[in-house]
């Protein structure tokens, strides 16, 4: 059976009040529930919010998943750090796995896409001024080295030397 901590309504229409209870993950949200372990009241100014401490760290301990909601008000409170800091793993629960992101396209666009990578894109046309010669060669000139350095003559006198 896996349980769940989450928030039960109660209250009279737009007078909420909310108990922080221990339940069956397949009951309703006001329905059955294991243990009451807390309130939250969010209309008072400030909100009041009391969670037993020793049963919430129980619940946690045995395996129980707090909601997204419960979660926070732990935070709030302080109880969930006190979980975290026994066990870092629990830190990170992740609800759902995150789905790479696909661009949607009509069918049309679909299809222009395909016709598109099938037919081969003309070249773009090349529109470089003419240069004239003198200045390409001058170019050329100051890019290539002035004298190739041969790595060769250093080690040569190096190596005679190692032969005698």
């Amino acid at each position: 059976m896996s349980t769940r901590i989450r928030l039960r309504r109660m209250g009279s229409k737009g007078r909420p009040f909310y108990r922080v209870v221990v339940a069956d993950q397949r009951s309703p949200r006001d329905g059955r529930f294991i243990e009451n372990i807390g309130r939250y009241h969010p209309l008072n100014d400030p909100s009041v919010i009391e969670i037993d401490q020793d049963r919430a760290l129980h619940w946690l301990r045995v395996g129980a998943q707090p909601s997204d909601q419960v979660r926070n008000l732990m935070q709030k409170v302080g109880i969930w750090d006190a979980f975290v800091a026994e066990r870092p793993k629990a830190a990170v629960i992740s609800t759902k796995p995150e789905r790479p992101v696909k661009e949607k396209m009509s069918k049309k666009a679909l299809a222009k896409a395909a016709e598109a990578e099938k037919t081969p894109a003309a070249p773009p046309r090349a529109e470089a001024p003419a240069q004239p010669a003198a200045e390409a060669a001058a170019t050329e000139d100051a890019t290539a080295p002035a004298e190739p350095e041969t790595a060769e003559a250093p080690d040569a006198g190096a190596e005679d030397t190692a032969e005698a």
